[in-house]
């Protein structure tokens, strides 16, 4: 099965958008741990209460949160959404989870690793959204109940 003929399968494009996301919230969380191991990172946190040069305030982990939750509720609504609305909501918070990480790009090697890899996947889910087609069968949304609802034609 080729490339293309994957994102015009009913399942395929949802699943594919929804471990993309999987891996996506993996790297950022991945990459807060990993500041961790950092030297003098948690002195740095706990004597002036900034990171990187930037101040950590409640508000600034309240918005750190909020932006956290994105990519975690992208991981079901790739695979629950009608169709065009999966696609507007993917490209959307494809590209607001962008902007977020280039503008907070890290100054450090193994940090820019971390980002380039969230850009570049950001942008194949924005790629892959744009592409599906609206103009194929559209995609049933997952029933809860665990009983998929029959197409129909």
């Amino acid at each position: 099965m080729t490339f293309p003929a994957t994102l015009s399968s009913r399942t395929a494009g949802p699943q594919l958008l929804s471990t993309i996301w999987i891996s996506v919230l993996l790297s950022m969380l991945f990459r807060d741990v990993h500041e961790y191991l950092r030297e003098g990172f948690i002195a740095e946190l706990a004597n002036s209460g900034t990171v990187n040069g930037g101040e950590v305030t409640g508000t600034t982990l309240l918005v750190s949160g909020i932006v956290l939750q994105l990519p975690l509720a992208m991981v079901v609504l790739a695979r629950v959404l009608p169709r065009r609305t999966n696609r507007l909501a993917n490209i959307m918070v494809a590209a607001i989870m962008a902007m977020g990480v280039a503008g907070t790009w890290p100054k450090d090697a193994d940090d820019i690793v971390f980002g380039i890899f969230q850009l570049a996947s950001l942008a194949f889910i924005a790629v892959i959204s744009y592409r599906w087609s609206n103009d194929d069968a559209p995609h049933e949304p997952v029933a809860l109940s665990g009983h998929a609802k029959t197409a129909q034609r």
